[in-house]
């Protein structure tokens, strides 16, 4: 009896550890298009480059359209998956100083890992060493 007692409770100690995990998902738009989201990380090169975008907020439309906004500004571009190719194409403008920090996005991005919360990006170009994440608000 009391090797019953024992092993219930150890079962119990085991499974009140468990947590939720973040279910994957089997496209990029099956997550995206569902609630807002924010840059979590964005590097390029050793630059860190964050912070550049606090504040933003990124809306992906089942239209292909993607809409990010600042304070009430809005900017509006387009998003495209490949899923054969396991890439995410983000275009928001140019790579230009009067466009930073969001044309910095603009680029084909090869999917690294996705969840229902979580998206990890890198630059399909090795040379620039960008890495982009994306974390569901």
């Amino acid at each position: 009896m009391k090797k019953m007692f024992l092993l219930l409770g150890l079962c119990s100690i085991v499974f009140a550890g468990c947590t939720k995990k973040d279910s994957a998902v089997s496209s990029v738009a099956d997550a995206v298009t569902n609630g807002t989201w924010r840059v979590t990380h964005f590097s390029e090169r050793t630059n860190n480059e964050t912070s550049d975008f606090t504040g933003y907020t990124f809306t992906f439309q089942s239209n292909g359209k993607v809409l990010a906004a600042k304070n009430g500004v809005i900017k509006e571009g387009n998003w495209s998956e490949s899923t054969s190719s396991q890439k995410l194409v983000i275009a928001l403008g140019t790579k230009t100083d009067a466009n930073k920090p969001l044309g910095e996005l603009s680029d084909e991005w090869v999917i690294v890992s996705k969840t229902e919360t979580k998206i990890n990006l890198a630059d399909d170009n090795s040379s620039s060493n960008e890495l982009l994440e994306f974390t569901k608000n």
